[in-house]
């Protein structure tokens, strides 16, 4: 089951929540308020590279900025 993380408009705070099904994602409600006025927010990931398993995310943690972006916004 994908977890997807959300953001209610009525009560401003953010949530995650497990789906089971993909068509029912859009298809929530505030776990806080029990507003329907959410929204699923797009959700960073890390994927492993390399082969060595003790240091599969050291590469990545230099090149991410403040913000998640990896740089690419050009935030740094």
């Amino acid at each position: 089951m994908p977890l997807y993380e959300y953001y209610c408009s009525d009560c401003k705070s953010k949530f995650e929540l497990l789906v089971n099904n993909h068509r029912y994602a859009d298809d929530v409600v505030c776990t806080k308020c029990h507003s329907e006025h959410v929204r699923r927010l797009l959700s960073l990931f890390a994927t492993p590279h390399g082969s060595e398993s003790a240091d599969l995310y050291d590469d990545a943690a230099p090149s991410m900025g403040t913000c998640a972006c990896g740089g690419n916004c050009g935030c740094h």
